[in-house]
């Protein structure tokens, strides 16, 4: 994912080793890798190793929101107010696979949206052990600590996951 910060591109992307790393731009065709992301935990010691990915990035009062999953059993959030290390909310995930079935064996944060006054996280998740088919899903916030996914989930099936919205100027268009 990329977002705009003043006049520079900031880009979040899962790499090696499903491990989340920063690249950064100022015309987005140059990007200068950052390096893998320190996330670390409530008390300050680094997360343990192991992956850490699916990177997905709110900007808000000078604050930067790190959604996170590992080996997509739960979504993290930690937050930095300079890009060099991030320190986890809490360390338990802030939305957990379950109990429906639709989402019981993974979930991945794709996008946050902010719409009256409410955040909105588009996510994928699986019922499948296996991982072989993923579904996407909502779940609503007021916080971005607490969140309720939305009873109808999931809103698409079949494999259309990794929901991302754009806005065309007059509405936004969901993509899988």
């Amino acid at each position: 994912m990329v977002i705009k910060s003043d006049s520079t591109y900031f880009m979040f992307a899962e790499g090696k080793d499903d491990i989340a790393h920063m690249l950064t731009s100022t015309d987005r065709i140059e990007w200068k890798e950052q390096g893998a992301l320190d996330i670390r935990y409530v008390n300050g010691e680094p997360l343990s190793k192991g992956p850490y990915g699916t990177p997905t990035v709110w900007l808000e009062g000078g604050v930067w929101y790190l959604f996170y999953e590992r080996g997509d059993l739960g979504i993290w959030l930690a937050t930095s107010t300079d890009l060099n290390v991030w320190k986890n909310i809490q360390d338990d995930p802030v939305l957990q696979p379950g109990p429906e079935v639709y989402d019981k064996f993974g979930v991945a944060l794709n996008q946050i949206i902010k719409h009256k006054g409410k955040y909105y996280a588009y996510y994928h998740a699986t019922e499948f052990q296996d991982w072989h088919e993923w579904t996407s899903c909502i779940a609503i916030s007021d916080d971005l600590i607490h969140w309720k996914k939305y009873d109808k989930n999931p809103i698409m099936r079949e494999n259309k996951s990794s929901p991302i919205l754009v806005n065309d100027g007059e509405r936004y268009r969901l993509y899988t």
